[in-house]
């Protein structure tokens, strides 16, 4: 068996000329363009003559991306299975087929073999999910962004006692507190680097390799978060540091380690940090009337936003369906970009994506949350 990483979440594991393949993203900048890959994959280097299937954790762009299984599904001819966690909202596996793939739905807590060399299991939490992979003779737990709870420990602990290859996400993934939190956000820092130990102790693995963090936050809000990033020299000896297109080692990977630490901190000497695409006050407005044909009897308080490059405050009343700029100022809910709060307005996902930018400063806290859980309510997944 041999397993690669690609980049980011993205992993491949081969067994008898049979490849599966986690959560591709090779190119491009995904959750309103505020988070950027340390470096794109080129599809021209990979050998993936032997791919059957892919594997997506959920639905985060970082980790199914529609792009990069275009591009795969243009550059081989293999019959490709890709296989999605059961969700009640048929749009993913209805996407999936119509860009020419098979694709299955996996529910939770069930072990599929899905070929002679591979068994599956999915255990799902909240939006995410963590896989267990079983070959022949080696046991590999994706974890990558999911919160197991303890009883999904327990189970697997109970199912699958020896974990030999453990994958986790190793840094910070959005929203934790303002650029002038600074305790809070270092905090935040502090915690997920427990996080990751705690369920490190939890499942004993004989090798555990951090991923799914591969990325810098590249618009000018929210690059004060690269400052906070989980370095990989703060994690200890005991983990295997991998750079791109590296085999996992069984063993002896320490003196790699050193070389990779330095590959990533040339990797990350240099990030270039992009400016906001800008929307005019018309079309911020257009997409929040479009938005409010979707809305039910239930709506948030009437809401103020102010924003980085514009001088009055956008006003967006549920209740009567109206939205318009006013030069007054006072008990805005939040600072944002246009470009955002339009995304925000117009795709399904809005709220989800907009907290994990981090391209914000919150004033109510209350009235914040009160906006992106209604939001979130109308996306049914």
């Amino acid at each position: 068996m041999r397993i690669n990483f690609i980049n980011h979440a993205c992993v491949t594991i081969e067994e008898n000329n049979e490849m599966i393949m986690f959560d591709p993203w090779f190119f491009g900048k995904v959750f309103n363009n505020s988070w950027s890959l340390i470096k794109e994959t080129n599809i021209d280097e990979l050998d993936l003559s032997n791919l059957k299937f892919i594997l997506i954790t959920h639905e985060h762009p970082d980790h199914l991306h529609w792009a990069t299984l275009q591009l795969i599904k243009e550059r081989t001819l293999n019959d490709i299975r890709i296989l999605i966690p059961r969700r009640n909202n048929k749009n993913v596996i209805k996407q999936i087929i119509k860009l020419g793939f098979q694709a299955a739905e996996i529910p939770s807590n069930k072990q599929f073999k899905i070929s002679n060399n591979f068994k599956v299991t999915n255990f799902t939490t909240g939006h995410d999910s963590a896989y267990i992979i079983q070959t022949k003779e080696k046991t590999i737990l994706n974890q990558n962004d999911c919160k197991l709870s303890d009883s999904q420990v327990r189970e697997i602990n109970s199912n699958y006692p020896v974990i030999d290859f453990y994958f986790m996400q190793f840094s910070l993934a959005g929203f934790y507190a303002n650029k002038n939190e600074i305790d809070k956000l270092k905090q935040a820092k502090l915690d997920h680097i427990n996080m990751i130990e705690r369920y490190k102790s939890y499942f004993n693995p004989k090798i555990t390799i951090p991923f799914a963090s591969y990325v810098y936050f590249c618009r000018e809000e929210n690059s004060f978060l690269n400052d906070y990033i989980v370095s990989l020299r703060e994690l200890d000896s005991s983990y295997q540091i991998v750079s791109y297109g590296d085999i996992i080692l069984h063993d002896n990977f320490h003196s790699r380690n050193e070389l990779n630490l330095n590959l990533w901190d040339n990797y990350l000497s240099n990030l270039q940090i992009d400016k906001t695409s800008h929307v005019d006050n018309n079309s911020l407005i257009e997409t929040t009337k479009l938005f409010f044909n979707s809305l039910g009897n239930f709506c948030p308080p009437k809401t103020s936003f102010s924003f980085y490059n514009n001088k009055e405050s956008f006003v967006v009343d549920y209740e009567h369906k109206d939205c318009y700029f006013t030069s007054k100022k006072g008990n805005e809910v939040a600072k944002v970009t246009m470009y955002d709060l339009q995304c925000f307005f117009k795709f399904p996902w809005g709220a989800d994506t907009m907290n994990i930018t981090s391209c914000f400063e919150i004033y109510d806290k209350e009235l914040w949350k009160k906006n992106l859980i209604f939001k979130d309510s109308l996306y049914r997944r």
